[in-house]
């Protein structure tokens, strides 16, 4: 990546929230990843939810693509299509092959996307797949493709029509030409003043902002492989448009709210939820790897250490300004963001809320407090599938979380008091 794109990455001081090219982007795993996009279409049926997804990304990474061109001075659509792939895949979402005409018409190809990738490598062993999954690569294809021929903004549509989770040999996005859409107008890094607020200092503060800083160092040094894929923490990582993410929860819900109000809270769950996965998947293998012992420490069975550690972990991977004001081992944890990635997101698009939005906060919290009380990190132990049951489904939870203020309703921060059943 040239010094001109690299400086296009930035840190919002105080924040905690990080952009490239203006745009906001976070860390996340393919774990999450899976969970997050599987929530959606569950809610909106396969389809309807692969459209969506791939319209949030056309519209996630069109703001950053055409600054990265921008940066680099890229003209000439040949150049514009490979300095695009080149992103992608430093980014980790694989490395597609990208063969388009001056009308935005073709085909993206490509053998290690991620989400397909990822999936076969999951479940693919367990389960036969009749979907496609690589929403994401489908909606960056239609954003490069309409940036690199200059054509109008959502003119270009990408569907899968061969995916690796299917077993097939590679995936295959077709590109077509679409009746051009308005697009909302994405968050950005200078629109954030409106939406964050001063940070405060929590428990552990000094030693948690020392340790975030010292992890964004390295993951600022991470990039794809040569199939375009990070692999770090015995998981698969990507660097991902925040928007993606926040437009696909939000409008999943506001559709639900529309047509089917009774089930709205089921899908909120699962949104709650996709918190839980990250957590557990994410912040838990990095607890667990080799870098964060020569990074940090050893973990050990301390609920206090395992609970700075997360919060560590979330500031690094852009999540925003996460602390924890009041903690009593055993009983109660209470956790604050002056900033997340969600609130910013929600109030841009749609104004205050009535009830609380900030999904994947409120469940990252719960997960918090039970990664620090329930697992004995001192026995290294593996974080699969079976585990992960045995701490959040049924009874084996013992834990719930209130969520006392919140961003997205105009609170001056979100508040989480999770406490033992």
């Amino acid at each position: 990546m040239s010094d001109a794109i690299s400086q296009l990455k930035s840190l919002m001081p105080g924040c905690d929230l990080t952009f490239f090219g203006g745009a906001p982007y976070v860390f996340h795993c393919h774990h999450y990843n899976l969970f997050h996009d599987q929530s959606v279409d569950d809610v909106l049926g396969e389809e309807a939810g692969f459209a969506l997804r791939s319209r949030a990304a056309r519209e996630a990474f069109r703001p950053l693509l055409a600054a990265v061109f921008d940066a680099a001075g890229a003209t000439l659509p040949v150049e514009r299509i490979e300095l695009a792939t080149q992103i992608f895949a430093a980014l980790g979402h694989g490395r597609p092959s990208l063969s388009v005409s001056s009308d935005g018409t073709g085909v993206a190809t490509g053998t290690h996307l991620h989400y397909g990738f990822a999936w076969r490598e999951k479940y693919g062993k367990q389960v036969k797949r009749f979907d496609p999954v690589d929403a994401v690569a489908a909606g960056f294809a239609a954003a490069a493709s309409e940036l690199a021929h200059g054509l109008p903004p959502g003119s270009v549509e990408g569907t899968e029509v061969n995916c690796v989770a299917m077993q097939h040999e590679q995936c295959r996005v077709s590109l077509s030409r679409v009746a051009p859409t308005p697009l909302a107008e994405p968050l950005a890094e200078r629109m954030m003043a409106d939406y964050v607020k001063p940070p405060q200092r929590g428990l552990w503060e000094d030693e948690v902002a020392a340790i975030a800083d010292g992890l964004r160092g390295f993951l600022g040094g991470v990039a794809g492989d040569e199939r375009g894929l990070v692999h770090a923490f015995n998981v698969f990582v990507t660097a991902h448009m925040a928007n993606y993410y926040n437009e696909t929860i939000f409008e999943s819900v506001r559709a639900l709210e529309e047509r089917s109000p009774a089930v709205v809270g089921a899908a909120e769950s699962l949104f709650r939820e996709a918190g839980h996965v990250c957590v557990f998947n994410t912040f838990g293998n990095i607890i667990l790897s080799p870098e964060w012992e020569s990074m940090v420490e050893k973990p050990g069975d301390d609920p206090e250490r395992i609970v700075m550690s997360c919060l560590a972990i979330a500031r690094s991977l852009g999540f925003g300004h996460w602390l924890v004001p009041e903690m009593k081992v055993g009983e109660r944890m209470v956790m604050r963001t002056t900033t997340n990635y969600e609130a910013p997101y929600y109030l841009h698009r749609y104004g205050r809320s009535a009830k609380p939005r900030c999904y994947i906060t409120t469940g990252a919290a719960l997960a918090i407090a039970v990664l620090a009380h329930r697992v004995k990190w001192s026995e290294s132990p593996t974080l699969d599938q079976a585990y992960y049951d045995a701490l959040f489904r049924g009874d084996g939870l013992g834990w719930e979380a209130e969520v006392t203020r919140d961003q997205t309703m105009g609170d001056e921060v979100t508040e989480i008091v999770v406490s033992r059943r």
